[in-house]
């Protein structure tokens, strides 16, 4: 009787014990995974370019004279045809007066000698006059014709002089420092250079490709009427150039390439291209450095997957792929191209497949995990109080890494 209340006993307090043991519970990670994509992926090169303005005139003076007036406020923008200095036309009124007595003495002595040839030339059909008198009337004649022709050019000439007494500019743009100031003496005797005027809209971006890059660029042109026409237009390849502001921003406007150098520089191996691009707003100025990037070729259909979701080991570049069933399977890929879209796997990953962005830090290959989207993550995280398990963050927690430090 005893014996059987012993092992009664034994087994309620067995059954007690097993009872006070809760059955562990499996947590299944929640992770957000992105679209495997495929799709033509551009190749670029990128290069450092420096900005010319597409016309940089000289101001000079033509006559020599002293500067009256300057007329234009340094830096500032003028228009084609503006008046930028004038220069004293007192000595040149003279001389075009001058010139303009001795045009009418010519013309008059032109007239006398015409009556001249006119008068002798019946008495001289009639015998009354000599040959010799007849012939020296004529030439007298054309003497004074020719007189009278260098007259008038000399006349020319000094409206000429007169007019570069006002100086204008040639064309409209960003006008420079001054060269001379009131009083100087300018011209062949004295300051030639004046000042100077860039148009920079359109504005130029000059860079050096390699031959590599070229070669790229050129089979991009499939057709030989392609390569015909760019070689027509004095370029070599042709694309659009994109380049980059001092702060770090695209620069709104797309460039063309206008100009190639025909021939490879021995010392660098590369050779110029010059981008033509519209600056209406005088964003851009001649002579600052910035970043040109223009399109090289393009790889077909090929496979994208973000950057977030890729993890570097001693045995190469992996992504976590969620399979259909849940299951997490650690998977290895071949990285072709480091692009803007993603990064280009040659092998491993296949188009539509879910590879994991986030969470990366707490799944393991062969794990039961939970996956939602990107667009679901930020409803989540944009109205949190919604009942729901946070999301396991990249980081490991400090719980986490104590329990690590106790392993280890």
């Amino acid at each position: 009787m005893l014996l059987n209340k012993y092992v009664i006993g034994c087994v309620c307090l067995a059954a007690l014990v097993g009872c006070s043991k809760e059955q562990p519970q499996v947590i299944v990670e929640e992770v957000v995974t992105a679209e495997v994509k495929q799709f033509d992926v551009p190749l670029y090169g990128n290069y450092v370019a420096r900005t010319d303005a597409s016309l940089d005139v000289e101001v000079r003076a033509r006559i020599t004279g002293f500067v009256q007036s300057v007329e234009f406020v340094e830096g500032s923008w003028v228009n084609e045809g503006d008046l930028l200095y004038t220069i004293d036309d007192r000595p040149y009124r003279a001389k075009l007066n001058r010139v303009k007595a001795a045009l009418q003495k010519d013309q008059a002595a032109l007239a006398k000698a015409k009556r001249d040839v006119t008068r002798l030339k019946p008495l001289y059909e009639q015998d009354a006059a000599s040959q010799l008198d007849y012939d020296n009337a004529i030439s007298i004649q054309e003497q004074a014709q020719a007189s009278l022709s260098a007259t008038q050019a000399e006349l020319e000439e000094t409206k000429l002089d007169l007019e570069y007494t006002r100086i204008t500019a040639p064309i409209s743009g960003m006008v420079g420092s001054s060269e001379a100031d009131l009083g100087a003496l300018v011209g062949s005797n004295g300051i030639s250079l004046l000042t100077t005027i860039q148009q920079i809209d359109p504005i130029f971006v000059n860079f050096n490709m390699s031959a590599l890059d070229y070669l790229n660029a050129k089979r991009r042109m499939t057709s030989m009427m392609e390569q015909l026409q760019a070689e027509q237009q004095g370029k070599a390849l042709e694309g659009f150039v994109r380049i980059s502001l001092p702060d770090g921003s695209e620069y709104r406007y797309w460039g063309d390439v206008s100009f190639t150098d025909p021939k490879i520089s021995p010392k660098t191996g590369t050779f110029k291209v010059r981008a033509k691009l519209p600056n209406p707003n005088s964003e851009l100025l001649p002579g600052q450095y910035t970043k040109a990037r223009i399109k090289l070729s393009e790889l077909k259909d090929a496979i994208v997957v973000p950057e977030e979701a890729t993890q570097v080991e001693q045995g190469g570049i992996y992504v976590m792929v969620v399979l259909d069933s849940g299951e997490i399977e650690r998977r290895f890929i071949v990285v072709e191209h480091y692009g803007e879209q993603g990064i280009v796997a040659s092998g491993g990953l296949s188009a539509g497949e879910q590879v994991v962005v986030k969470g990366l830090h707490r799944i393991r290959h062969g794990q039961q995990v939970k996956a939602i989207s990107l667009a679901e993550f930020e409803k989540r995280r944009l109205t949190p109080n919604t009942g729901t398990t946070p999301l396991a963050s990249d980081k490991p927690s400090k719980q986490d890494d104590e329990k690590n430090q106790q392993g280890a």
